[in-house]
């Protein structure tokens, strides 16, 4: 297990060393999920598609998990309706969480890894040799500034969004809210004067820090009720965030529409109507690449 792996009970995780094989994976996500998209990013920066094939859930979510459906169907077992299906084929009797990314074993035909911070490292370190546009998005020097960071970026802002968003009273709401927006006034210090976490160099720190700015405005502003300030009032996180999604390698890992249906659809404790917003529009999604 690497230092990239989070605090999650050992009973609920599939954790395995990856090994550096054309066509062994499969690799399962959400394109709304931002902990699949780490990895989603990993394998389009490295350009690994060629390596392990992606596909994704579809976007609407029922009482019954993760689901596949007619536009978003599981290549692998054609007739396989349910993710479930496949953790409990993997693990009979497994009752932890259900959760994306999900790394499949064509060999083992089982579930292999499914937390989302060490397959992106691994992903980005034991896979390396076989990218076709190799870049070291954990350098040796960096390393354990990077586990650390990544770490942070985990508690403070990917997961302290979702705890501010699922809230069901006000002070834990407006808990996190600070600590949310706290952590965002950190990445606006660090950002104001470098282009990356870590001044001019891509890491896989940048590729925890996106999934959760991509979805800011669509999604966590309005739904999550994150709306302390627009993202446009901090100025190098948003300039951050529009250089990064010029990138082709990043932009085709982006479906909007696909994000914006699964959570607006899918939390409906949260939007009990269901409705989709049609806006906003997004200033630096429109803007050609």
């Amino acid at each position: 297990m690497t230092k990239a792996v989070n605090n999650t009970l050992n009973d609920q995780l599939f954790l395995s060393e990856l090994v550096a094989e054309t066509d062994r994976y499969h690799l399962y996500i959400s394109q709304a999920c931002p902990f699949s998209h780490r990895a989603y990013l990993v394998l389009s920066v490295l350009g690994l598609e060629g390596v392990l094939d992606v596909s994704s859930v579809a976007a609407r979510r029922h009482d019954r998990g993760w689901e596949f459906d007619d536009v978003d169907q599981d290549p692998l077992h054609k007739e396989t309706a349910l993710l479930s299906t496949l953790y409990e084929g993997s693990r009979p009797g497994f009752t932890g969480n259900q959760s994306v990314p999900v790394l499949w074993d064509k060999y083992q035909e089982r579930i292999v890894h499914n937390d989302s911070a060490d397959l992106a490292w691994q992903m980005a370190t034991r896979l390396l040799p076989l990218a076709k546009t190799p870049m070291e998005l954990v350098p040796d020097d960096l390393s354990d500034e990077i586990a650390s960071l990544n770490d942070w970026l985990h508690t403070h802002v990917n997961r302290m969004v979702y705890t501010m968003g699922f809230a069901s009273d006000q002070q834990s709401y407006s808990k996190a809210f600070t600590v949310f927006f706290n952590a965002m006034d950190e990445l606006e210090a660090r950002l104001a004067d470098q282009r990356y976490l870590f001044g001019n160099r891509l890491t896989l720190s940048d590729l925890f820090l996106l999934p959760t700015l991509i979805r800011f405005e669509a999604v966590y502003c309005l739904h999550f009720k994150a709306n302390l300030r627009p993202l446009q009032d901090y100025p190098a996180l948003y300039d951050y965030l529009r250089r990064m999604t010029q990138r082709e390698d990043v932009r085709r890992t982006i479906d909007m529409d696909h994000i914006k249906l699964h959570y607006y659809y899918s939390h409906n404790h949260i939007n009990p109507t269901r409705i989709v917003p049609d806006g906003p529009q997004l200033a630096w999604l429109a803007q050609s690449a």
